[in-house]
């Protein structure tokens, strides 16, 4: 899946990232490691084209959440 369509009809993508990302994600958690893999996913998509931070992922509707969480399905067996 390469592609989702949001609730509010926003689209989310996966984007591809560099370990750099990754690093950073983990930083913008400030210290609060339960938020450190919300950041990772912000950090992996884009919505509607743009770059997203962890604030963002925590305004998403739980169904959302999930919607992008299938983004990365096909990655997980591989």
């Amino acid at each position: 899946m390469e592609k989702v369509t949001l609730s509010d009809g926003r689209i989310a993508t996966q984007k591809k990232l560099k370990v750099k990302d990754l690093v950073n994600a983990e930083r913008q958690a400030n210290g609060k490691e339960y938020l450190v893999k919300y950041a990772i996913i912000a950090a992996k998509i884009l919505i509607d084209g743009k770059i997203i931070v962890l604030e963002d992922i925590l305004e998403l509707d739980e169904d959302d959440l999930v919607l992008i969480g299938d983004l990365f399905e096909e990655t997980k067996n591989v």
